[in-house]
């Protein structure tokens, strides 16, 4: 047992250095000292000292030098093989240090939810937990992250399967049409509405291409289908419309008069609670089968934050949905 570790101990100071061993795989990926130096955000100089360096404790030469180009030797190649997958193993085990390290409870939600829903009541959450750190990840193909970022949370319509993850329902859906004041007086005012009345002046629609996050099976041809009588007498034509898969964008041309939206009741209420926009007919689409949900990662539930977040979005989410009048 004492020669083994003796062993271990003489080939562990016999080591090259990391800098070194990091120089040297990274000029053997792109065979250039050049791209190396610009990869390290060192001058090729130091890229060329370091495999020098190298070099010289090993005796034995790693490249086979002509002109500006380089190629592996023998001994090269199979320093390479052994080093490489050892290099990235301690970068990325590095990468997962500071993260850890940094103690932030990440979030992932999608830029729609961020902007309409999380974004207003971030402030608020601070204040009250001062001393939490937030990594809120905004992305609308969460299941594409580097497998670096493993958020706590996410929140989203389409649920992962994997056994890491819980799944829990947060709220249903719940849609009904927009406009500004400034719309309804122009259009509207004076007239006892129908829901395809709304139709008939212009409306901004949800790209059936390119969107996501935001509960894509309804749309104005949905709110059509469901009112309209069926020997079609209340059929009607869309006049004028603007269509955008950026349903930010589309809640923003709502406010300043631009057309009549669909509005989810989460991510329109606090424009509706503040006047930036206004419910021009009663009627809504209420879907209690879908649902935004809450993602939690396995790991989360030990964490001492877990709490504190899960208590807070569910007192948000409970007095977002009893704003909700039922119509």
């Amino acid at each position: 047992m004492q020669k083994k570790q003796l062993f271990t101990d003489r080939l562990l100071a016999q080591m090259p250095s990391l800098r070194a061993l990091r120089c040297f795989v990274t000029a053997a990926r792109y065979e250039s000292f050049t791209q190396a130096a610009e990869v390290l955000c060192v001058t090729q100089a130091a890229i060329s000292r370091q495999i020098k360096e190298l070099e010289d404790s090993l005796d034995v030469a790693l490249f086979e030098r002509t002109g500006r180009h380089i190629a592996l030797t023998d001994a090269g190649r199979i320093l390479y093989n052994a080093s490489y997958l050892s290099i990235m193993n301690i970068a990325e085990a590095a990468e997962a240090v500071r993260r850890s390290e940094k103690h932030a409870f990440t979030i992932c939600v999608s830029h729609t939810f961020s902007s309409l829903w999380l974004s207003s009541r971030l402030p608020l959450f601070r204040k009250k937990f001062p001393s939490m750190k937030l990594h809120v990840i905004v992305t609308d193909h969460f299941m594409e992250m580097d497998d670096l970022l493993e958020p706590d949370v996410i929140i989203t319509k389409n649920p992962p399967r994997e056994a890491e993850y819980e799944v829990e329902p947060l709220f249903h859906d719940i849609v009904y049409p927009v406009c500004s004041q400034e719309f309804y007086d122009k259009n509207f005012q004076n007239k006892k509405l129908k829901p395809l009345d709304l139709l008939s002046r212009p409306t901004l629609h949800l790209s059936s291409l390119g969107r996501a996050q935001v509960c894509e099976h309804v749309d104005w041809r949905v709110w059509r289908n469901w009112f309209q009588k069926g020997d079609e007498s209340d059929r009607v034509i869309d006049v004028d419309y603007l269509e955008s898969n950026d349903y930010r964008l589309l809640v923003q041309q709502a406010e300043v008069g631009e057309g009549t939206l669909l509005g989810w009741h989460h991510l329109v209420h606090r424009q509706v609670e503040q006047g930036r926009l206004i419910r021009p007919v009663k009627e809504a689409l209420v879907f209690h089968d879908r649902h935004h949900y809450l993602i939690t990662h396995k790991n989360a539930k030990l964490r001492a934050e877990y709490p504190k977040f899960r208590e807070w979005l569910g007192e948000e989410v409970g007095a977002m949905m009893s704003e909700w009048s039922g119509g």
